[in-house]
């Protein structure tokens, strides 16, 4: 009987085997890293967008407050915001956003996001109570899950004693798909009643 003794590999395909195993292992770990650390980043990325937004309907609540301020006034002047006359809204101090008039304090929009929004003067040669060229500054600065931030700061501006409403920024409006300040929808939706369950 012949007996095939094999002395040279002693082992040989063991420490291969192990040899790939390890490999396999090691590429698998990376993997997992990789898609632990996409989904981090994607998570990251989503608050931060949902704390924009936040910060943008703040600029919204904000502008549509003023737009019920000042319908239907013959007096339309930038210091009725500034002054500290309206209830709840202390004067601003400066011609800065630190010295500006916070209109909205920690507002909630749900889910955890909460915003401010402030307004100021520009340095236009009045005081941070004095408006002279119908522009002023408004901020909203939104915060939510997982320490997101985000600010937005727009523009606002219109005429004095003419009776205009204030203009600015105006966000997506009427964007359209292009998000352009510019355009009309083709079919705007003016009746919420089916997206709200009414």
């Amino acid at each position: 009987m012949a007996v095939n003794n094999r002395h040279g590999e002693r082992g040989a395909a063991l420490i291969t085997s192990l040899i790939i195993l390890t490999l396999l292992t090691m590429i698998g770990i990376a993997a997992t890293n990789t898609s632990m650390l996409e989904t981090m980043i994607s998570a990251t990325d989503r608050s931060h967008t949902e704390a924009f937004y936040a910060a943008e309907a703040g600029i919204e609540h904000l502008r549509r407050n003023f737009r019920t301020l000042f319908t239907g006034r013959a007096d339309f002047d930038w210091d009725l915001v500034l002054n500290g006359s309206q209830e709840g809204v202390e004067a601003a101090t400066a011609t800065s956003y630190a010295g500006g008039a916070e209109w909205l304090s920690n507002e909630d929009l749900g889910s955890g996001y909460l915003y401010d929004v402030t307004v100021w003067n520009n340095a236009d040669g009045g005081s941070a109570t004095d408006d002279k060229d119908s522009v002023i500054f408004m901020r909203a600065d939104a915060r939510g899950a997982n320490g997101a931030t985000a600010s937005v700061e727009i523009s606002l501006f219109g005429g004095i004693g003419d009776g205009d409403p204030p203009g600015g920024y105006g966000a997506q409006g009427s964007g359209g798909a292009g998000k352009n300040s510019s355009g009309t929808d083709a079919h705007a939706i003016t009746d919420f009643s089916v997206q709200m369950g009414n």
